[in-house]
């Protein structure tokens, strides 16, 4: 079966990029003979770039879910041709894509879907990730551990948690990987001399740890019910998104 994972969040800087280099990378070593094609949404983005630099030859996914969006019907061809797609949504367009979603019947054809849900923390995130749950999806909420917004969260039996690694947090290293425009595995890779050693084995163990908690979580899915509770470390009337 066909299978999309969708990855998004409603606010911005806090870790999708990530999260998908995490899930797709991952994906792929759990499953070598299939490749994930990785679908960036986001303007100005390059992951699409990084993992399947052909896609960008005949699609244009910046315009999915903006304007126009009967663009996103490209999916469909895409997951029918490629079977395994990780497609990245922008934070401002999760009301576009519920739209799409709605419009285009794309939950009653024969493709499998999984939504990570990638959050900092903040207590805005709850009450889009509510939106998400009445959708026929394996949920899964996505804790950045990067982020030092976390408080209690209370799980449902709707969804899943899992944690993004929060291994590689100096500046410096971040901008690295992200202006290297290479994958996680070949930074990782020993043979890279010129890498420094400290930033292979934290790459390492990012790619080790996000394996174990995208890949190997043993938690069942059981649809549906109500939406998470967050109890933010935050006061109550602070309103200002804090970047990844």
């Amino acid at each position: 079966m066909a299978e999309i994972h969708w990855v998004g969040g409603n606010l911005p800087q806090v870790g999708k990029s990530w999260a998908v280099r995490a899930l797709t990378e991952s994906l792929f070593f759990a499953n070598p003979h299939v490749a994930p094609i990785v679908v960036d949404t986001s303007p100005d983005s390059f992951l699409s770039e990084v993992y399947n630099p052909a896609l960008l030859q005949s699609h244009t996914p910046s315009q999915y879910f903006s304007g126009n969006c009967l663009a996103a019907d490209e999916i469909f061809k895409l997951v029918h041709t490629h079977k395994v797609l990780v497609i990245k949504l922008a934070s401002h367009t999760q009301s576009a894509f519920l739209d799409w979603v709605r419009d285009s019947n794309v939950e009653d054809d024969d493709i499998r879907h999984k939504f990570w849900f990638v959050s900092n923390g903040h207590r805005h995130s709850a009450k889009h990730f509510e939106k998400l749950c009445p959708y026929d999806w394996d949920l899964h909420w996505v804790r950045n551990q990067h982020a030092g917004m976390w408080g209690d969260l209370e799980e449902t039996d709707t969804f899943k948690v899992c944690d993004l690694p929060g291994i590689i947090t100096n500046p410096a290293e971040i901008e690295f990987v992200e202006e290297s425009r290479e994958t996680l595995n070949y930074l990782a890779d020993p043979e890279h001399s010129h890498i420094p050693l400290l930033t292979r084995v934290r790459i390492q163990r990012f790619l080790t740890h996000s394996h174990q908690n995208f890949i190997d979580t043993g938690t069942q899915y059981i649809k549906p019910s109500p939406p998470p509770k967050i109890i933010s470390k935050q006061a109550e009337d602070e309103d200002e998104d804090i970047p990844n």
